[in-house]
Order: structure tokens, then C-alpha cells, then sequence
């Protein structure tokens, strides 16, 4: 996770494309995951709404003030029983506060995942400048990434992508591009899976160009 406070919030659905990239890595089919936002600010959940373009369809949200789930105990603490019962069932867990309070610590974190029998868990950390401790990041199960961190990431796909299309663009006509990205839009690829599927038949085209574009369009068609 970056340390940067400076938060690129401003495109929530770009923070949204590359949290869907990342989910996939994670959970392999991200239509069954669970996910929950919790926040007293607007930018994570039109980050979350954003989540339907990329294969999430479902997910709750609470707007509530964090104080909702913080409980005083007796001798003066504060028990976060109501947020560790909450979030057990969540496979993604998205929150932002205004509040600098890093309330999500690793000990809420390790009751969690014990509550999950170890069943990996994946917070997206949307606070100002921050309400989770990057040192969960080093637990086994759970994964913690900030806006920061999945800004770069969109950006950083866009720029190889843009390179490896600029770099290749003599192989492709305009027909075949065509064909290729209705066929991508067909099978749900995603970024990664586009440019891998691109880069090996590219390795194919060179070595005999006009036959195999050929039979690839006509392929394509019938698709």
C-alpha cells in the first residue's frame, strides 16, 4: 500500500476498473464476491456503483458514522464488536472517513479472518489520509490497497497498453481490430487476459500474416 496522502479522487470509475483488475487476481470470479462500503463520504460509494461495469453487481452500503459501530466499554475503551460481526461476512470491504482514526487494526483484523476461517479478505482503504493500518497488509489472507495504489495501477495497464497497441498496430487492419474487440466485449475479458490474448497471436500473424488474419477474421464472424 502507498504511503502518498495525496488521494487521486477524482475518477471513480477508473479506481473501480483497476479494483475489478486486481479482485480478479484475488478471487478469480468476482460476480459471487460480497461487498460492503462503509463511509461517511460520497467518493466510495460512487466508486462501488461503478463496480457494475466490471462484474460486480451486488453490494450494500452504509452510510453511517463510524461511531455507530464503536462501543465504550466500562473501563473507558472503545470495542469494535459491532464492525468485526459486520464485516466477517464480506469478502471486500471498502471504507472511508473523514476522520483520520485508523480504526481498522490488525488485531480487528486477525478476529475477522479467524471468524472467516482464514477465507481471504481484500479492504480498499478510501479515507483521507487514511482510517486502516498498512501493517495488515502483512497478514496472511487479506489484502489492502488505498486510492493511491489503484490509480497507478489504471494508470500503469493504460500506458502498456497504449505502447504494445502502438508498437502493433502495422499487424492489424481495421477489420480485424474490429472483430477482435467485439470478441473481447463477448468473452468478459479483462485487461490483463486482452493483452495476453493479443500478445501470442501477434507472435502468430508475424510468422505468416496473410493466411492466419484471414482465417482469424472469418473465425471471428462466425463467433
Amino acid at each position: 500500500m502507498s504511503n502518498n496522502t495525496h488521494i487521486f479522487s477524482s475518477k471513480p470509475k477508473q479506481i473501480a476498473h483497476a479494483a475489478s483488475q486486481v479482485l480478479t487476481r484475488v478471487f478469480g470470479n468476482i460476480n459471487e464476491i460480497n461487498l460492503i462500503v462503509i463511509s461517511d463520504m460520497k467518493l466510495p460509494i460512487n466508486i462501488a456503483e461503478n463496480f457494475k461495469n466490471f462484474g460486480i453487481k451486488d453490494y450494500n452500503v452504509l452510510a453511517e458514522p463510524i461511531d455507530k459501530f464503536m462501543v465504550k466499554t466500562s473501563k473507558g475503551f472503545f470495542s469494535f464488536d459491532k464492525l468485526l460481526d459486520l464485516l466477517k461476512n464480506y469478502d471486500v470491504v471498502m471504507i472511508g472517513y473523514k476522520s483520520q482514526s485508523k480504526f481498522v487494526c490488525k488485531n480487528l483484523v486477525k478476529k475477522i479472518l479467524k471468524e472467516r476461517k482464514q477465507k481471504t479478505i481484500f479492504f480498499i482503504d478510501c479515507g483521507v489520509p487514511g482510517n486502516i493500518d498498512i501493517n495488515i497488509s502483512k497478514i496472511s489472507n487479506c489484502f489492502l490497497f488505498d486510492l493511491n495504489d489503484l490509480e497507478q495501477l489504471y494508470t500503469s495497464w493504460i500506458e502498456n497498453m497504449t505502447n504494445y497497441e502502438s508498437n502493433n498496430n502495422d499487424l492489424y487492419d481495421i477489420e480485424l481490430k474490429g472483430l477482435l474487440d467485439s470478441f473481447f466485449n463477448k468473452m468478459s475479458f479483462n485487461l490483463d487476459q486482452k493483452m495476453n490474448f493479443e500478445r501470442r497471436l501477434i507472435e502468430m500473424i508475424k510468422s505468416n500474416q496473410y493466411e492466419i488474419k484471414l482465417n482469424l477474421k472469418n473465425f471471428l464472424k462466425k463467433f
